[in-house]
């Protein structure tokens, strides 16, 4: 269906347009006076599809345009769920199945729907026909006006390998080392018995989360418990406190309350150095609550907090004994060199033609990080390098106001700029992410999958789908629209919006009917009377109950994102919906999927961590899913009915989950399969594996001790001649995963494989020349291991670990070895040099090594020119300490001052204190 794609600029209109030519062109015979009606739709449809665009790059519209575009959007949405209704009327009344009885019943039925369907059309005609008179009427045509926008839409196809990391804001170096010496005791001195808390205090934009971050990466190494949570302005606290909890190791339930976690936590806690974080707190009221949590005498242990508010920020450090911190705008010195990086990729260059406009342009962003960042990636990508064009950039700002640092006009009118100067497809994709809470960790796939299923995205040829949302994805990364949250193996697989983005985002959403909301905010009322698409966030109003029932019949996406969820039910009532997204909704169960069927234009479907326990046979007749998505859910068994679903393109699922015997070779639609364990498969399934021709990615579990473990290779083999680029296998039991027996050439295909564990280094592992990232686990690895390693043409990301901690080997890395990589993870080694010449482009260095004194005199790390950042897991024994080694993080500071790039250090360190355990 070419161009058949939804925006928010012409709401469903180029989707109506192909659904309209396919009821033309297609099996359906029609009379002749509703193909005349069609044709008229169609072509009335267009015109005003071409002047919806031309609307959309209007930033202000008059009242009158306002509203045609709104009245002309919404009936784009009738139209396609009159048509998408109409089309399985036809399809099901067109069904010749059964005796000669049966067929003339389908044939009267046929004809009934034919009547039905032409008077549908006939009102459709009647309110295109009154939209166009009007258009002509108030002759909106010399209203329209002209774009604010001057400049190209140029989208920047960058893919991951090309993100630009967030977190290194220049200009922080000061108040990271501040901090840090305000929290951690000098050397010599005494752990601290009162917790030491820092509240971080200052404005939107000024970068106090990544400052936060960045202290918690530098110091957590050092502490026994570490959480990093988020609060935000509606806070639900018993989640905040739960993901505490799981990340200090406190055991909790969903069944627990607020009291019980409280006291969990300070359980845990008790006789622990700890360290906490806690981000964006905007009233004193539930640090109340979490305070109490963190025991105030703990030795050693600190909290960070951060807030826009300073009574809020005094709060909480007088309940722990603290400081406050009061982050200031950068000084127009790191303001120059942060926007400069952003653009030109130096600090100190900028043409000299550009200079004046630049001035101009940092005096406006009022050296607050968030608008330079905004506006320098807006510039880099969509501006031409002309004092003309850079000049009316400057006019499009507004100035901050006197005795106001950052006003929300000055950084609206900047996100105005990088919105609009956003192909509309792209807006679309960035408007989508109003959907989620504020500070909510936003996971790739999820995303894209929701995108796609939505219609937002456009098929590339010689790409999918999915490869085409990837690439809106990282666009939206690399223009700083989005911040870049989980990276691994560098790649980023989730990300955040920051909440100014995120109120602009939601502003824009509510304004053009785009998505609505139901929380305790105070947003303005929708004055449109249908809802296409609804976001349930923390606990929202009494009044929402029945409001979500009339609404229910045109919700094309629901979004919820609270505990609990039954005034939703039943699902069957959301007619037209095409996503659903229940992830973490513990009250849904199996009754609320029942006679699922029904939702016959449901395409998205994740019911992940909620207390289903089983699948609807029904669910096989939803012949438009593309993603199921059903992990952390109590389901084992996978109806015989799955396999109905041709058009699913991502199944995801638990390990215990079994698969049905027969027919799993018919999903040919499959892209996507993760979490499936191998062990207790039927063989038949397995061997039908290897027939899914368009499955790209396979995330599995191995038991090699399973006779079915022969077939998967054999389906592997198969897969690999295909499409099958992605490779993840995760191995349970004690036997290495054989590989001796493996083709390299049925493996040459693969960009991305990873498998735990091996034996050894197959030697045909050199010959895989399109592999770009590789993940190993070994037994043993051998000096030529690396070499063979080395020697490989497209490797970026290499992660290689060893089975036995106490037995990596020493590493030499040569001249013009690993020439492409860019992320090197290795541990744990005795020694490792890095050879002139070696490792030209890696970016990220990732290493545990073994501390002693000759262990590393001089990595030769001088010698990686690109390197920009490093991870190191040390472990050392004390016998060499007291020995008189020099310190090891002072040893591994040095070396990396003495870098010409200075590389960022997160630095964590382990002492032994078992002096047996020292080899030397």
């Amino acid at each position: 269906m070419e161009g058949a794609i939804v925006s928010a600029a012409t709401g469903a209109m180029s989707s109506v347009l192909a659904k309209l030519g396919e009821l033309l062109h297609g099996k359906y015979k029609l009379a002749k006076g509703v193909r005349k009606d069609i044709e008229f739709l169609r072509s009335e449809l267009s015109f005003m599809n071409g002047l919806l665009c031309t609307l959309a790059d209007v930033e202000e519209l008059d009242p009158l345009n306002k509203e045609w575009r709104d009245t002309v959007r919404e009936l784009a949405y009738d139209v396609e769920d009159c048509i998408d209704r109409s089309v399985t009327q036809l399809d099901r009344a067109d069904d010749a199945k059964g005796g000669f009885g049966a067929k003339l019943a389908r044939k009267l039925k046929k004809i009934r729907v034919s009547h039905q369907v032409a008077h549908q059309i006939q009102e459709l005609k009647a309110r295109v026909v009154e939209e166009s008179k009007r258009h002509k009427r108030y002759k909106l045509d010399g209203r329209v006006g002209s774009s604010s926008s001057a400049f190209a839409n140029k989208v920047d196809l960058r893919m991951c390998a090309l993100w630009e990391e967030t977190k290194n804001v220049v200009g922080l170096d000061g108040p990271l080392d501040e901090i840090t010496r305000l929290l951690m005791p000098a050397e010599g001195e005494e752990l601290s018995q009162q917790v030491k808390t820092v509240s971080i205090v200052g404005c939107a934009g000024l970068g106090k989360t990544t400052l936060a971050n960045q202290v918690y990466q530098r110091i957590k190494g050092k502490f026994e418990c570490q959480a990093f949570v988020s609060v935000s302005q509606n806070p639900h606290l018993k989640d905040v406190l739960m993901k505490i909890c799981s990340q200090v190791g406190a055991t909790a339930s969903m069944g627990d309350d607020e009291l019980i976690l409280v006291n969990k936590l300070r359980e845990r806690l008790q006789c622990k150095r700890y360290i906490v974080v806690v981000d964006d707190i905007w009233d004193s009221d539930p640090w109340k609550i979490i305070g109490q949590a963190l025991v105030k005498t703990s030795l050693g242990s600190i909290i960070i907090v951060t807030t826009r508010l300073k009574d809020v920020a005094e709060s909480c450090c007088s309940s722990h004994g603290g400081r406050v911190y009061d982050m200031k705008p950068l000084d127009d010195k790191d303001s120059r060199r942060l926007f400069l990086k952003r653009i030109f990729d130096s600090e100190e260059k900028c043409p000299h033609e550009l200079e004046r406009a630049s001035e101009g342009i940092l005096k406006k962003c009022d050296n607050i990080p968030l608008a330079i960042i905004s506006i320098s990636s807006f510039l880099a990508v969509d501006v031409p390098q002309s004092p003309d064009h850079w000049n009316k950039v400057k006019e499009a700002i507004s100035y901050p106001l006197p005795g106001n640092k950052f006003v929300v006009d000055t950084m609206k009118s900047v996100l105005s700029l990088s919105y609009f100067n956003l192909p509309h497809h792209l807006r679309t994709c960035l408007l989508y992410l109003s959907s989620f809470p504020e500070d909510s960790e936003i996971v790739r796939d999820r995303l894209i999958s929701r995108w796609i299923a939505e219609g937002f995205v456009k098929e590339e040829p010689g790409d999918s789908l999915y490869e085409a949302g990837l690439r809106y994805f990282n666009v939206l990364i690399n223009r700083s629209l989005i911040q870049p949250w989980h990276e691994q193996n560098g790649v980023v697989l989730s990300c955040r919006v920051h909440d100014v983005i995120l109120n602009f985002l939601v502003s824009k959403s509510v304004e053009e009917n785009f998505l609505t909301l139901l929380d305790p905010s105070e947003l303005p009322p929708s004055r449109h009377s249908k809802v296409r698409r609804l976001s349930l966030q923390h606990i929202y109003q009494e009044n929402a109950v029945s409001r979500i029932k009339s609404i229910k019949p045109h919700v094309r996406s629901l979004a919820c994102f609270v505990d609990c969820c039954k005034e939703l039910h039943p699902l069957t009532e959301f007619e037209v919906v095409r996503v659903l997204d229940l992830e973490n909704c513990e009250s849904l169960r199996n009754i609320h999927l029942a006679n699922i069927e029904v939702l016959l234009q449901l395409r998205y479907l994740n019911i992940s961590r909620t207390s289903v326990s089983e699948l609807p046979a029904g669910i096989g007749q939803l012949q438009h899913l593309e993603t199921l998505d059903i992990r952390g859910t109590k389901v084992e068994t996978l109806p015989s009915t799955i396999v109905l679903l041709e058009k699913l393109a991502c199944l995801f699922v638990s390990w215990k989950v079994q698969f049905p015997a027969e027919g799993f070779s018919k999903m040919k639609g499959l892209e996507q399969l993760s979490r499936v364990s191998l062990h207790g498969q039927p063989l038949s399934f397995l061997n039908e594996l290897g027939q899914l021709t368009n499955l790209s990615t396979l995330d599995i579990e191995a038991y090699c001790e399973d006779s079915g473990w022969v077939s998967f290779s054999s389906s592997l083999h198969t897969l690999c001649s295909h499409k099958l680029v992605h490779v993840d296998i995760y191995k349970s039991g004690s036997t290495p995963i054989p590989m001796d027996s493996w083709s390299p050439a049925a493996l040459q295909s693969l960009r991305t494989f990873s498998i735990d564990h091996i034996s050894s280094l197959p030697m045909w592992m050199g010959s895989l020349v399109n592999l770009e990232l590789l993940k190993l686990i070994t037994e043993r690895f051998n000096p030529e291991d690396l070499r063979v390693l080395g020697g490989m043409p497209a490797p970026e990301t290499l992660d290689l670990q060893f089975k036995d901690t106490y037995a990596g080997p020493n590493f030499t890395i040569d001249r013009n070895e690993f020439q492409r990589l860019k992320l090197f993870r290795v541990g744990q080694l005795y020694q490792l040099q890095f050879m002139p010449g070696s490792m030209p482009n890696l970016k990220h260095l990732d290493i545990i090594l073994t501390f002693n004194t000759d262990s590393y005199n001089d990595f030769g790390i001088q010698h990686l020119a690109s390197l920009t950042k490093v991870n190191v897991l040390l472990y050392a024994y004390q016998i060499m300490l007291r020995g008189g080694a020099q310190d090891p993080e002072a040893k591994i500071r040095s070396l990396l001052d003495a870098h010409p790039n200075r590389p960022m250090l997160i630095y964590t360190e382990y002492i032994l204190t078992i002096e047996d355990d020292c080899p030397y």
